[in-house]
């Protein structure tokens, strides 16, 4: 066994121990990564050993667990793209760890809002691929987005094949709520912290991450009556609707709505108030 299979070896012993030191395991790759590009290996190298190549793949791979398991987004990406030329080299036995990389990489870049590029990927993926439970999640998530089926998304949180998924579904949260926020600010001048929480799909146990959310988006929480007020730039202002025409085959626009507008806003209850009463009764079957 070469000096880097048995570093493999060992980095691989920390990394699945129960309870492992977390940052002795940060210091084993960092001093393993460093090693990797004094010998050249972290390039991948075509002409280098092919064990060798496998075993710096593997390191890496590693990397990018530990990564997502200590919640570092920027390392993560740091290890991805380092592994890159290793899978595109055609001599290498396929990695175990490919289809994981490949699901991470996927649900980044959903997280990210990146979904020009999340379907350019897919569109390069073999049928077996897609059909990965790994890469399934991520391709599961996108279309429950584009439905709108919110409760799905985080209701997936309890079915990651992998613990380093839990941190970038965590993130894909956040950014769902944010768009479910920026339409309640669209659609109400207040409304009560149980039905703030509903619909942002955080539990009775969470009012805590729910008020800091909150205030993140400068909202206003009034103690007498536990009910959210918004910030007045987060409604938006009357929309004038354009003038009487003698066009006979405009459309007939009764007098009171040109002199006042529409307010954007109140279409929006439409879909808040039954989405509302879903998130209730989800609420309460949870």
């Amino acid at each position: 066994m070469s000096n880097l299979q048995q570093s493999l070896s060992e980095l691989q012993a920390l990394f699945d121990a129960p309870g492992g030191s977390k940052p002795e395991v940060s210091q084993r790759l960092a001093k393993l990564k460093l090693e990797l590009a004094q010998s050249g290996l972290y390039f991948a190298p075509a002409d280098a050993d092919t064990n060798d190549l496998v075993a710096a793949r593997s390191i890496l791979e590693l990397g990018a667990f530990h990564s997502l398991r200590t919640g570092s987004l920027k390392s993560y990406q740091s290890y991805n793209s380092s592994l890159q030329p290793f899978y595109a080299l055609p001599h290498l036995p396929a990695s175990p760890n490919r289809p994981i990389t490949l699901g991470l990489h996927l649900l980044s870049l959903l997280s990210e809002g990146q979904l020009t590029q999340f379907h350019t990927q897919l569109e390069t993926l073999e049928t077996s691929e897609l059909n990965d439970v790994f890469v399934r999640l991520p391709v599961d998530l996108e279309r429950w987005l584009m439905e709108g089926a919110y409760n799905k998304v985080y209701r997936a949180r309890d079915r990651v094949p992998r613990p380093e998924f839990g941190f970038l579904l965590e993130k894909l949260m956040g950014t769902v709520r944010a768009q479910i926020a920026a339409t309640i600010e669209a659609s109400y001048e207040s409304l009560p912290l149980q039905n703030a929480a509903a619909l942002l799909f955080f539990k009775s146990g969470e009012t805590s991450q729910l008020v800091d959310f909150a205030t993140a988006r400068r909202w206003t929480l009034q103690p007498t009556t536990s009910t959210f007020t918004f910030p007045p730039s987060a409604k938006p202002d009357p929309i004038p609707l354009a003038p009487m025409t003698q066009d006979v085959t405009a459309p007939i626009v009764p007098h009171d709505l040109i002199t006042k507008g529409v307010i954007r806003g109140v279409p929006m209850r439409t879909m808040v108030g039954p989405a509302l009463k879903l998130a209730q009764e989800l609420e309460a079957i949870v």
